[in-house]
């Protein structure tokens, strides 16, 4: 009677010899496979979505950056306008009366002189004040004082629109339209205020 070798597995000492054998190679083909890598083909398809990735952030991150630059420029305007027009609005207010000759209306490069009190000089009842546009930025300037630019560099007054109202019981009022636009050409912007003062004289 034979009696077959067989191991703990159940077994024969060929059988093992072959599940070793089918093992190792099955082994070495994994590692084979796992040290090729990536092809070429992978390769590409790995840089192009990168690429594609890459274009899409840039141009994300660039119209954030050009609509931040675009809003300053108008709040820029807007503050510039404001501040101008409030300026231009109290100096009417507290006029005694327009000064004609030297004043321009109805035309975009306007100017309005006023006859007034508030800065009279010793020896004088009166004085004037002139408000006009010079080279793209707003000019005020007062009887015995220099040139004052109202306007920062960083904007151009485009319209300086001065015009005269005659309301009831000779009553007078200036209406003003001013025009601001940001001086960066790359991200235009552009604001326009219009206010209306009564001359106290008038009252």
């Amino acid at each position: 009677m034979h009696i077959r070798n067989i191991n703990r597995r159940g077994f024969t000492p060929l059988e093992t010899m072959m599940t070793k054998r089918k093992s190792s190679h099955h082994s070495v083909r994994v590692k084979k496979k796992f040290l090729t890598g990536f092809t070429l083909l992978e390769v590409v398809v790995y840089v192009a979505l990168l690429g594609v990735l890459s274009v899409f952030v840039v141009n994300s991150f660039m119209q954030v950056v050009n609509l931040y630059a675009r809003a300053r420029a108008e709040r820029e305007a807007l503050a510039n306008a404001r501040g101008m027009l409030e300026i231009i609005v109290k100096n009417v207010a507290q006029a005694q009366e327009v000064y004609t000759p030297t004043s321009r209306f109805n035309i975009d490069a306007g100017q309005l002189s006023l006859v007034t009190n508030a800065t009279s000089t010793l020896g004088h009842t009166t004085s004037y004040i002139d408000i006009w546009t010079d080279g793209g930025a707003a000019m005020i300037r007062s009887e015995g004082a220099g040139n004052v630019t109202l306007s920062a560099g960083s904007v151009r007054v485009t319209k300086l629109y001065f015009e005269r109202i005659v309301q009831a019981i000779g009553r007078e009022a200036i209406r003003v339209t001013i025009r601001v636009d940001a001086a960066g050409a790359k991200f235009p912007a552009s604001v326009t205020l219009i206010s209306t003062a009564a001359i106290r004289g008038n009252y």
